[in-house]
This record gives structure tokens, sequence and C-alpha cells, in this order.
């Protein structure tokens, strides 16, 4: 397929959405995004009682508070470390490990093919991870008490157990389909048939 006119058609038209978006905020609702404790004047005596980052820290927010001294991982870190490793160093480090395992992906995921397309199961643990990241920013906006810090924990075990036991293990047990072996292929399977029977057919 030429690149003129389909994809550059095709791009312009997701940038011409996004950029409408974006504008109507700016322009209509400015305010639309933003906290309210965004307009109480500034004191460095007073902190406010909850406050949160962007939405898209919030899950990273969620995983660092979820290690608390109560959890069984953190005290044995302690243990080990002699007590350099407490709750918030240790909540600190699991908050830069979860970006730190995406980074890490291409190299965890032990499938020989790489669309998800054609990996059944794959979609299904990717489609409970997408869940999850959701799960976690709504954690990540809560109050830091209960039941809001073992649940953000469940979350983070389930981020976790995504990347460094779940993707290498699909690439062992799971069976793909066999994906075309060029683009053509793909696009000749779709479309091209669809269009013959189309010309085919005799008009009524």
């Amino acid at each position: 397929m030429p690149f003129w006119p389909y994809f550059v058609v095709k791009d312009l038209f997701a940038l011409a959405l996004i950029l409408t978006i974006f504008m109507a905020i700016v322009g209509f609702m400015p305010n639309y995004l933003g906290h309210p404790d965004n307009y109480i004047e500034a004191n460095p005596l007073a902190t406010p009682a909850h406050i949160v980052p962007e939405w898209y820290y919030l899950p990273f927010y969620a995983i660092l508070r979820a290690f608390t001294s109560e959890v069984w991982v953190v005290q044995f870190a302690s243990f080990i470390t002699g007590g350099i490793v407490d709750a918030k160093f240790f909540g600190v480090l699991a908050m830069f490990g979860a970006i730190a395992v995406m980074a890490l992906a291409p190299w965890l995921d032990t499938s020989s093919v790489r669309s998800g397309r054609y990996r059944p199961m794959f979609k299904w643990w990717f489609g409970i991870l997408v869940a999850d990241f959701i799960f976690l920013m709504w954690l990540g906006a809560r109050p830091a008490e209960e039941p809001y810090a073992s649940l953000a924990l469940i979350g983070a075990t389930y981020w976790f157990a995504y990347f460094l036991v779940i993707l290498p293990l699909l690439g062992v047990i799971e069976k793909p389909s066999t994906p075309p072996a060029t683009i053509e292929d793909d696009f000749n399977t779709h479309y091209v048939k669809s269009d013959a029977a189309n010309i085919a057919a005799p008009a009524e």
C-alpha cells in the first residue's frame, strides 16, 4: 500500500482529532483536569491532607504507598539489610522497579511471535494488565488508608508478576497461530478476497 494517501490521511485525521480535544480543554475548560488544592494559597507551615500527582503517575504512586512496614517482603528486606531498606526506601525501589520492568519487556517476552494479534493467551493477560493499570490509577487517587493500601498491594503484585513471571512463561507454554509472511499477505487475506467477492457478485 502506498504511503500517500492512505497512511498520511489516517495520521492527519488522528492528529486533527487529538488537537480538537486538546484545544477544547485548553480553550473552554482549562480547570477540568486540575485539582482544587491548586487554588489554596501556598503555606510552608501547612501541607494539604491529601495531595496526589497527575493521573499518569497515579499507578506508580499507588505502588509507592502499597509497601508498608507490615508487608512481609519489606520486613524481609529490612532484616537482610540490617534496617537500611525500610518501608519508604522499599516503596521507592518498587515504584522505579515498576517503570524499569516495562523497559525490560522486549527481553522478558520470550515468544518468537511478537504481535499480540496471533497470541490468544497473551491477549487475556495483557487485558488484565490494562485493567490493573486503571485499578492502580484509581487507588493512587484514594487516601493512604485501608482498604486502599491492601488493594494497591494486590495490584502491584500482579504488575510485577505479569512482567517477571507471566510474560516469560507465556513464550514457553503458549502456542500462537501462524503469522503471515509479509504485510501484503495479511492485507490480501483480509481485504482482497472480500473485494473480489463484491465485484463478482451480480447486481440486483
